[in-house]
């Protein structure tokens, strides 16, 4: 054969595998069978899902998706009552603190990372479903918090805590919430942060004490508001009367909806400052599709495909572009020119913490509130807030306490 016909038929091969990239999806024909939905989205974001839930079955031509919308803040409780009836959804959106609770009672099932790979290869999202040595779920969004800034006041937005803090004191003011989740980002600004890869209580290494410090003394510095009235601190941001303001991405829409349209100004999001220890390390809460325990075997698969479906770099892409939603998948390169509120999100989360899904969140967080008030409002100093909240974990943490390290001074609470 000649030179000349193996580079035509070369050429015609690469002709062939071009134009196969191009066709839509093969519909698959060897799965059917019928699985049911249960999210909270409602408006722009329940009709791409549903868009979403059309595509998969053009894939799928023989399956059928019943979804279905519940408030927010009901949904979690439908779904653990239902479970209990056995009658739960295949699938639950929802958020991934809920898993221990749901894992507990036997509501949801491990998956592995072969059920949905491209968003559980990252160790991020496995840490994000992560509970009793298993995966339970596969990570959809991330919404950690980050710095919003009014691009009219500011130009370069502020990379470190002494940054932000002469930021303030030269006119560009600045307002965020004073929680313990609001507020976690600075911990490992200035030390290790709460808790080690393995998941150890490290207190005594953290940077609590010191960001409770620097927090006391910047809500006395110029141009620092701390407030716990979240949406008056927004409606301040939207009013153009404030530089700067951190929350998390669900926080945009009600901020443009609530700008004034005759004074408008272009919103920026960059990630959280740093300190001397490093990046700024937010919680980073992920919207989770969550695996009823008790579907079919046939249901289980469809499920799976679902979830590995809508986590997967185009879908992803789809939500990003319509909704503005941060994806999870790894693989999904988000360009800051194209969507820069995104991207601001997207290089947060990077930094952003995971924190183990055994602790009791909700008593955890009640813990962490009393450190930051009681030394906001002058009635602990730092290091005694800090103790107490520190055996307050070691209670909550019971038997699993053993690699805890409280800081020099602070006795074990009596058994």
């Amino acid at each position: 054969m000649t030179t000349a016909r193996l580079w035509q038929r070369a050429c015609l091969l690469l002709l062939l595998l071009l134009l196969a990239g191009c066709l839509p999806v093969a519909p698959v024909e060897d799965l059917r069978g019928r699985v049911t939905l249960w999210h909270s989205w409602s408006g722009a974001d329940a009709v791409e899902l549903r868009e979403a839930l059309t595509r998969f079955q053009e894939v799928y031509p023989g399956v059928r998706v019943v979804e279905m919308a519940l408030p927010e803040g009901q949904i979690l409780k439908e779904f653990a009552n239902a479970a209990n009836d056995g009658l739960a959804p295949d699938l639950l959106i929802g958020q991934n603190r809920w898993i221990k609770e749901l894992a507990d009672a036997g509501s949801i099932r491990a998956v592995t990372q072969a059920d949905a790979p491209q968003v559980l290869a990252s160790a991020r999202n496995r840490a994000l479903v992560a509970y009793a040595g298993k995966l339970f779920g596969a990570p959809l969004f991330l919404a950690p918090r980050a710095l919003y800034y009014n691009k009219e006041l500011v130009t370069d937005p502020a990379q470190t805590l002494d940054d932000l803090l002469r930021e303030a004191a030269a006119g560009n003011r600045v307002e965020f919430v004073p929680r313990f989740e609001e507020a976690y980002w600075g911990i490992q600004t200035l030390g290790q942060g709460l808790f080690d890869a393995e998941g150890n209580f490290t207190l005594a290494e953290s940077g609590f004490e010191q960001w409770l410090r620097w927090l006391d003394n910047a809500q006395r510095a110029p141009g620092v508001i701390l407030n716990v009235d979240d949406e008056s601190l927004l409606d301040l941001f939207a009013a153009g009367q404030i530089a700067y303001y951190i929350a998390g991405p669900e926080s945009l829409a009600r901020i443009m909806e609530r700008m004034d349209a005759e004074n408008a100004f272009e919103v920026g999001v960059a990630p959280l400052p740093g300190g001397p220890a490093g990046a700024a390390g937010p919680l980073v809460p992920a919207e989770t599709i969550l695996f009823f325990a008790h579907s079919s075997p046939l249901q289980a698969r469809i499920a799976n495909e679902l979830a590995a479906f809508l986590a997967n770099e185009r879908q992803g892409i789809r939500f990003m572009r319509q909704l503005g939603k941060v994806p999870a998948n790894p693989r999904i390169q988000v360009d800051g020119r194209i969507y820069p509120i995104v991207s601001g999100f997207a290089q947060q989360a990077r930094t952003a913490v995971a924190l183990p899904l055994a602790l009791p969140i909700d008593a955890l967080f009640a813990a962490g509130n009393r450190a930051y008030s009681t030394v906001l409002s002058g009635s602990a100093t730092p290091a005694d807030a800090v103790c107490d909240f520190g055996r307050e974990v070691v209670a909550l943490l019971g038997e699993s306490s053993a690699a805890v390290s409280l800081p020099q001074g602070c006795e074990w609470p009596a058994p």
